[in-house]
């Protein structure tokens, strides 16, 4: 079953690239939207994917291919080589993590992007969601934080892991987004994954707005149908890693404030005891 997953998967990739470039031919001589690129750097598992979903199905819009080198990838930065398959004169998606370093910065404004959505979440969800999604899909050696197999450790201690985790990158790179909105450099959307999920149409239209792209009610109507959970999360993420457009998500059932039924009184310690006033900022906690 998971190779036939594959298949379809490539199949779409390949007929959505020819699609996509061919669609771009169009905008050579007229224009349709005021800003060509819509980019997310959005915290992992905050509902990247769902916003992508949402603007892949902006009519004209289209996610690119964005080759980089693997230590450049995975380190969640972004080389200008990433633009290579960018036509300029059409409409493109760039979903990323990008961490907001200065370098990374200099290359989004080389390449026309002063617009970002930055997505996010509680923090202490997406502890016990990167939990659940490493205990499907394992780390490989050669990537991060991938010193502990959580499917050989108690639950307790991968939880743990997980925390420190993103404790440690997390709650900075949310610091640095922060830091960046208020120094006016770019224009800067920021999407609570838990609005998001609790009303999906209401912060869609709050991105097409940050973008000035006008949809009758109808196209939001039938977007907000179409990018609903589907499937399970296994099936979704291969199907993610071929499919630009992305077209279901990856959401695991539960979603938000579990983590109050699966944090054990040391995981709550131990988040507390990490992450400094970020709940405050983010207003999860008064």
């Amino acid at each position: 079953m998971k190779y036939i997953v594959h298949l379809i998967s490539i199949f779409h990739l390949i007929f959505y690239l020819i699609y996509s470039y061919l669609n771009d031919l169009k905008f050579l001589f007229k224009t349709k939207y005021r800003h060509k690129k819509i980019f997310i750097a959005g915290m992992p598992m905050s509902a990247t994917t769902y916003i992508k979903n949402m603007v892949g199905l902006i009519p004209d819009y289209k996610s690119r291919l964005m080759p980089m080198p693997f230590q450049v990838r995975n380190d969640q930065d972004i080389s200008n080589s990433a633009f290579i398959f960018t036509p300029s004169w059409s409409y493109s998606i760039f979903k990323t993590h990008l961490r907001p370093k200065e370098t990374n910065l200099e290359i989004l404004k080389k390449n026309n992007i002063n617009k970002i959505i930055v997505s996010y979440r509680d923090p202490r969800d997406v502890a016990i969601s990167r939990y659940h999604r490493l205990i499907k899909f394992p780390k490989k050696k050669h990537e991060s934080h991938s010193e502990i197999d959580y499917n050989n450790v108690s639950k307790n201690k991968a939880i743990n892991h997980s925390i420190r985790v993103v404790c440690k990158d997390l709650i900075p790179w949310v610091h640095g987004w922060l830091n960046i909105s208020k120094s006016k450099k770019f224009n800067i959307h920021f999407c609570k994954y838990e609005d998001l999920i609790s009303n999906p149409k209401e912060e869609f239209k709050k991105i097409l707005n940050f973008y000035e792209i006008t949809l009758s009610e109808n196209i939001i109507d039938n977007i907000i149908l179409k990018t609903k959970g589907k499937s399970n999360m296994v099936t979704n993420i291969i199907k993610g890693r071929f499919q630009p457009m992305a077209l279901s998500s990856n959401f695991r059932r539960g979603g938000i404030g579990y983590w109050k039924t699966e944090f054990s009184q040391e995981n709550l310690e131990l988040f507390n005891s990490l992450s400094g006033d970020v709940l405050e900022k983010l207003n999860y906690e008064k």
